[in-house]
């Protein structure tokens, strides 16, 4: 996969470019002329797929290994393991000693970087544990009877919807009749 530097160019401007083959070929330094045609003669170029592909993975993999990183340690303060906090620490009574001077001495003299390795809140745990199981796929917020009265509710306001539609079809019948009509079928208790 030996990539000359044009070729090289194209390919990193047909990624930046959302893969428009014309305007990463004139980006890469190819006449007007070739460029109408880079899309099949580029394109086709096996080393520039592979080139292509392999930065394409290499995202892939550098996303997939901060999304590994997150899920462990959501894991890690849902199980309420120790986990490493950074903060700073101010001493106020240094701070106003220094009389707004905020230079870098000034502020190393009252601020300190502090690292601890605790479990996390109760507060945070119970949450990172409810997102774990969520993701799981281990806990669901609505208990049967909440999704059937949803359910419910949708159907009934589908009813009227369709209710409604008829009864601005009917523009010869009584409005009121045909309301009167609607709210009765809507009270009769529902089979499904």
């Amino acid at each position: 996969m030996t990539l000359n530097k044009k070729q090289r160019k194209f390919a990193n401007e047909y990624i930046k470019n959302k893969c428009n083959a014309y305007q990463a070929a004139i980006v890469a330094g190819y006449s007007k002329a070739y460029a109408k045609n880079a899309s099949k003669k580029l394109g086709e170029n096996v080393g520039v797929q592979q080139y292509i592909q392999q930065k394409v993975g290499k995202v892939e993999k550098d996303e997939s290994d901060e999304v590994d990183a997150v899920l462990k340690n959501i894991y890690r303060i849902g199980a309420g393991k120790p986990i490493e906090r950074h903060y700073v620490s101010i001493d106020n009574l240094k701070k106003e000693s220094w009389d707004d001077n905020d230079s870098l001495d000034a502020r190393s003299d009252y601020m300190e970087d502090v690292t601890t390795v605790t479990p996390a809140s109760t507060k945070e745990q119970v949450a990172a544990a409810e997102l774990w199981l969520k993701l799981h796929g281990d806990l669901k917020n609505d208990s049967g009877e909440i999704e059937q009265q949803k359910v419910r509710k949708l159907r009934a306001e589908a009813d009227l919807a369709e209710e409604r539609a008829r009864t601005a079809k009917s523009s010869g019948s009584d409005v009121a009749e045909q309301f009167d009509k609607m709210f009765a079928r809507l009270k009769e208790p529902s089979d499904q």
